[in-house]
């Protein structure tokens, strides 16, 4: 990551920092670089210039898949704690999938999808 020398701090550019005019209210953006001799010196990605800038205390957001509803009797098909592909019938009453050689608990699992007659045979 290309960083700069600012007043005696190094910035990284594209990283995530705070930024602010008045030191009450503060944004979150991407450091694009510096304007030394301008009063916003600390440029943003398609933003104007900031008098102030810190270290962003603000937890940076993930996405990720949505848990499966899972159905009582359906059929899916599973990656399992060893990396296997797998089909098994879930069982809500003992939360497990079972399968022919044994069964999986959901929440160890990944990639699960509810397999349906057109798409699959289930065990």
């Amino acid at each position: 990551m290309k960083t700069i020398n600012h007043e005696g701090k190094i910035y990284q550019v594209g990283a995530v920092y705070e930024f602010s005019d008045d030191g009450k209210d503060w944004c979150v953006g991407v450091l694009e670089g510096t304007q030394p001799k301008s009063n916003y010196p600390y440029r943003l990605f398609f933003s104007h210039g900031y008098k102030l800038i810190r270290t962003c205390e603000v937890k940076v957001g993930t996405i990720t898949e949505a848990p499966v509803k899972l159905i009582d009797g359906e059929c899916y098909q599973f990656t399992n704690t060893f990396g296997n592909e797998r089909k098994g019938f879930f069982s809500a009453r003992r939360g497990v999938f079972f399968r022919t050689e044994g069964c999986d608990t959901p929440s160890e699992c990944s990639n699960i999808k509810l397999l349906t007659v057109e798409n699959s045979k289930c065990p």
